[in-house]
Parts: C-alpha cells; structure tokens; sequence
C-alpha cells in the first residue's frame, strides 16, 4: 500500500506498466456496486499478478460523501482499503440516517465550517457505530474527520476531477493517466493488459 503524490491510495506495484485509477463517491451507487462486485476481480486478476496498479482517488459529490472520506483515512494507508470496501457495503444503512442531521449542523457549511459539520453529521447519524466496526475509536474518528491536511487533499483531488480532468460522473477511471470510457470492469477490461487464461482438462495438441 502506498500514497500517490495526489492523496490517493495505492494497491499493487506502484511502477505497474498499467496504472488504474478509480475516482470514486461514497453516495454513489454505482460506486458502490464497482466496490462490490468488480473491484475483487480487478485485484485478483490484474493487481496481484503484477499486470496494474490500482489508485483509488476521491471526488466528493455532497459533504456526506465528504465525511464518509475522511473516516476512511482512518488507521493509515494500509487500512484505507478495508475502510473503503466497509463504507462502501453499508451504504446503504449510513444514508438511512442522513435526515437525522440537524439543521443547526447543516447552517455550519455556510460559513465552510466543514470540520465542524462532519463531527456533527458523525455523531447526529451514529456513525461511530460504522467506523467501530473497523476498530476505530470515537477519539480516533474526531481527529480524522478534523485533519485540516487530509480535507486539503481530498478537496484537491476532487477539483483536479472536476476541473482539467472533466469528469462528470462517478466510477470515473483513469488509465496512465488519461481518462477512459468505463464505468465498471467489463468496460474497463478494453483498456487493460490481456489475460491469459488457463486451459482446462487435459487437452494435448495432436501431431
């Protein structure tokens, strides 16, 4: 595991001929079911056979999507995967609760007050009970969700995104560097090294 120069966090060999980033939201659905459902198979596919690495970056759609981010930074960059894929899963049970946040926590974005509306939303929603599930503390998550360097780093990637990347949507994926027309893997998989399948049975070429 590994820290790009962007925040992101990496998976796999770094100097990968094939680099893969996803820019991902944690209200998105459809991140959500690339998290699930494909992410796996592009790691035991490709990121563990050496083929790619694989970078997950943030683009932030709403200051939920926010606060879920800087939970997930929680514990370091080795467990940042764990946390995604943990947030990602229970979507849909922390969203359920989003309309428990208070509008005097809501009137602090107002003034940019983004620290203080993500310990709100944290401790209005119950989220401690979601990143306890990862073995991180209430005193642990307060701190993260107050990192004034972490919310400088995923407030950037997501202007790069938005900005001279001009992405629109998210999964949105990078291939070294450029980005490509793909929203899950079977898209994605055009833009990748082949795979060598095994040959099953006890085939034998014929003379």
């Amino acid at each position: 595991f590994t820290l790009s120069a962007e925040g992101g966090h990496i998976i796999g060999n770094p100097a990968a001929a094939t680099k893969v980033v996803e820019y991902a939201s944690y209200t998105c659905s459809h991140c959500k079911q690339f998290e699930t459902d494909d992410a796996p198979l592009l790691k035991s596919n490709y990121v563990t056979k050496g083929k790619t690495s694989f970078e997950i970056r943030n683009l932030v759609r709403d200051p939920l999507d926010l606060t879920v981010a800087m939970l997930a930074r929680c514990g370091g960059k080795g467990r940042f995967f764990g946390n995604h894929r943990h947030f990602m899963a229970t979507k849909s049970q922390w969203m359920a609760r989003a309309q428990s946040i208070s509008a005097a926590t809501e009137a602090l974005l107002q003034t940019e007050n983004y620290a203080g509306f993500m310990v709100g939303a944290y401790r209005e929603m119950g989220l401690g009970a979601f990143a306890k599930q990862r073995g991180i503390t209430e005193p642990q998550a307060l701190t993260c969700l107050k990192d004034p360097v972490a919310l400088q780093k995923i407030l950037a990637m997501t202007d790069k995104a938005v900005g001279p990347l001009k992405i629109e949507g998210t999964p949105a994926f990078l291939v070294n560097g450029k980005v490509v027309h793909a929203h899950d893997l079977a898209e994605l998989r055009a833009h990748l090294p082949k795979l060598v399948l095994p040959v099953k049975g006890n085939f034998k070429m014929r003379k």
